[in-house]
């Protein structure tokens, strides 16, 4: 798997779970923000000469930011 096809699975699994990060249930959101840090932690291990350790904090905090920095990702891998 290339790495751009690896951000867009990431990416995909994350825009599903967000509908779950913010349930009222409170296991359903646990378990999702589990499975969401889980996605961060590859994404950050996968692509660790593009990211820098510290951005990843703002991503667990913030989903939106976390689609942004993978967008930056391909843009950055398409012109490589």
């Amino acid at each position: 798997m290339t790495p751009i096809e690896s951000i867009y699975e990431i990416k995909e699994a994350v825009i599903d779970l967000q509908k779950y990060l913010n349930s009222k249930d409170r296991i359903v959101s646990k378990r999702a923000k589990m499975r969401y840090e889980q996605w961060v932690d590859r994404f950050f291990r996968e692509n660790k000469h593009f990211v820098k350790l510290e951005q990843r904090i703002s991503c667990l905090d913030d989903p939106a930011c976390f689609l942004k920095l993978m967008d930056s990702a391909i843009e950055y891998y398409d012109g490589n």
